[in-house]
């Protein structure tokens, strides 16, 4: 027979505690196991799947051919100055005008445009045959579209619909229309 006292009870509760408690505990922090990165787009609005190289065409008149000109009735052409003082491109009409203006020189890429005129957020806001841009400078006649081509050069497309424009549904969305040029601009930089 078995005599319970006082003493024997409390201990053999308490054991059975401890015991309790050792099972709940966690269990010893393992070491992360590395994870390969991979950037794309999906992860990375600035992503560039298939970067263009800007910087192989010397004029930016020649990033629209002849028959784009004449698909958009385009107008007279004129060699101009970009706000970072690069070579730049405008056609100007009654109906509207456009201006292609590459960056090959300051190097931000499209992150820095994203931040001054971005979603609010710092990221794009919207694409082009798969290649993110940022729009700003909008109001109900005009555009400007900036798209990112590599990760250190954009191209921006201007667009302005003119005075006989105004009342063209074609020219109604002015940022449509900078996406459309950029479009067809897209068409004609050399890959990298």
């Amino acid at each position: 027979m078995t005599v319970h006292t006082p003493r024997t009870t409390l201990i053999t509760a308490v054991s059975l505690l401890v015991f309790g408690l050792a099972g709940c505990s966690e269990s010893p922090p393992q070491t992360p196991t590395p994870s390969l990165k991979t950037t794309s787009a999906a992860t990375d609005p600035f992503y560039i799947e298939r970067p263009r190289n800007l910087a192989a065409v010397s004029d930016p008149c020649e990033l629209l051919t002849s028959a784009q000109v004449q698909l958009l009735r385009a107008g007279d052409v004129k060699h101009g100055e970009s706000e970072w003082g690069q070579p730049s491109c405008e056609w100007r009409n009654q109906q509207f005008s456009m201006t292609v203006a590459p960056d090959t020189e300051q190097g931000q890429g499209l992150k820095y445009t994203a931040k001054i005129w971005g979603d609010g957020e710092g990221k794009p806001t919207g694409a082009v045959n798969g290649y993110q841009l940022v729009h700003g400078g909008i109001n109900d006649i005009r555009c400007s579209a900036t798209v990112g081509v590599s990760d250190t050069q954009t191209l921006t497309v201007h667009f302005t619909a003119g005075s006989e424009g105004r009342g063209n549904p074609e020219y109604a969305d002015p940022c449509a229309m900078a996406d459309r040029i950029a479009g067809l601009v897209l068409e004609n930089i050399p890959s990298v």
